[in-house]
C-alpha cells in the first residue's frame, strides 16, 4: 500500500507539472487573430491616391444599393459611373466640381420631398461625393472622396462583370448584385454591401 500510495503522489505531482508547463506555452505563445479582411479592404481604399481606369467593357451606369445605407438623416442612393471617355477627360485634366466619372450620391431624409417628371418622389436636398482618388477596373471598384454633409466616404468593392455585361444586354436593371465590396461613410463601416446595375431612364 505504501508503494501504491507514493506512486499515485508521484503521477499527482507528475499532471501538475504537466499542466504549469502547458500554461506557460500558451502564455508565451500570441493569440494567432482572424485576417482581416475587410478592415485591410476598407485602409486601402482610404490609402488610394490618383485617377486610373482600365476596363474592357462598358460599366457606365446607376449602381442601386440592394440594403440601406444610412448614417444620420443622410441615405445613400445610387452610385454613379460614367463613360470611359468622361474618366479620360478627368485623368487628363479635365476636373470640374459638380460631376466626376464616378460619384457617390445621398438623399437627406429630413429634407421636403417634390415629384420629378416621371412621377417619383424624390428628396428636395442631396449630397453628392467627387472622387479625390480611384481606381476603376473590370474586376474592381475603388473610391476616395468627401463631402461636407457626409464626411470621408470610401469605397472598395468587386465589380462582377459577367452579371454587368448580362444586364447591359438586357438593357434594363439587373435582377441580381454585380458590385459587391465595403463602404465607409464618416466614421461607420458597411461591410458586405451589394449593388444591382440600372442603366436610368
Amino acid at each position: 500500500m505504501i508503494e501504491g500510495d507514493v506512486m499515485r503522489r508521484w503521477i499527482i505531482v507528475g499532471a501538475a507539472a504537466l499542466a504549469v508547463a502547458a500554461c506557460e506555452r500558451q502564455a508565451a505563445e500570441p493569440p494567432v487573430d482572424a485576417e482581416p479582411v475587410e478592415a485591410e479592404a476598407t485602409d486601402q481604399a482610404g490609402r488610394l491616391s490618383g485617377f486610373s481606369h482600365e476596363v474592357s467593357q462598358d460599366v457606365s451606369g446607376y449602381y442601386m444599393p440592394a440594403t440601406p445605407v444610412e448614417i444620420g438623416t443622410w441615405r445613400l442612393t445610387n452610385i454613379i459611373i460614367l463613360p470611359q471617355s468622361d474618366m479620360e477627360a478627368w485623368e487628363g485634366g479635365e476636373q470640374g466640381d459638380v460631376y466626376g466619372p464616378i460619384m457617390i450620391e445621398f438623399d437627406d431624409t429630413a429634407s421636403p420631398t417634390g415629384m420629378n417628371e416621371l412621377g417619383q418622389e424624390y428628396h428636395t436636398v442631396s449630397a453628392r461625393v467627387l472622387p479625390e482618388a480611384y481606381e476603376i477596373t473590370d474586376t474592381r471598384v475603388r473610391f476616395r472622396g468627401r463631402s461636407p454633409d457626409v464626411g470621408i466616404v470610401t469605397l472598395d468593392a468587386e465589380l462582377d462583370g459577367d452579371a454587368l455585361g448580362l444586364a447591359r444586354r438586357n438593357l434594363g436593371s439587373s435582377e441580381g448584385p454585380v458590385l459587391t465590396g465595403t463602404m465607409t461613410v464618416g466614421d461607420r463601416t458597411f461591410e458586405g454591401q451589394s449593388f444591382r446595375w440600372w442603366m436610368g431612364d
